[in-house]
């Protein structure tokens, strides 16, 4: 038990105890009274919905769903995942057969003009030294600069002399 600190707080505590000794009337009246007014207070209170947000509960309830509803979800969840994945797939193939094609044309332009440079390699020797005609396919070719183009035509340039 808790020790008492003061006069005042015994002489509280023994005038509370003293108060204790209540007891309710046993007769049907009474409790007649009792419940009229319990009820009184009931109809007069007012019920509010209750917001979802102010339990402190709500994340601990379990939603039921039905399996209908389930299945739903999922077949859902499934035609969106393969078509995305669809999606995804036939973009990365266009972009894999865009480049594929852009090496390609380059290479049948790289030997096009080596071909054509061992033909008539006197040409081609002066077109590498002075290439300013902007008329010329391959002098746009190579204006350009690809230098491994370049280095080929001096290559089968210097073979053929």
């Amino acid at each position: 038990m808790k020790k008492i600190e003061s006069m005042k707080d015994m002489i509280l505590i023994k005038k509370l105890k003293a108060e204790d000794k209540f007891e309710l009337p046993m007769d049907e009246m009474f409790f007649e009274d009792l419940h009229n007014k319990i009820m009184m207070s009931i109809e007069k209170t007012e019920i509010k919905p209750a917001n979802k947000w102010t339990k402190t509960w709500v994340f601990l309830e379990k939603k039921t769903m039905n399996h209908r509803a389930k299945m739903k979800k999922v077949v859902k969840l499934g035609i969106t995942a393969t078509t995305l994945t669809l999606g995804l797939s036939l973009l990365n193939y266009s972009l894999n057969l865009s480049k594929q094609v852009a090496y390609e044309s380059n290479e049948i332009n790289k030997s096009s003009i080596l071909s054509e440079a061992q033909k008539n390699p006197a040409a081609w020797s002066e077109l590498v030294v002075n290439y300013q005609n902007e008329n010329d396919f391959y002098a746009d070719v190579l204006s350009q600069r690809d230098l491994e183009t370049m280095v080929e035509i001096n290559q089968v340039i210097a073979q053929s002399l």
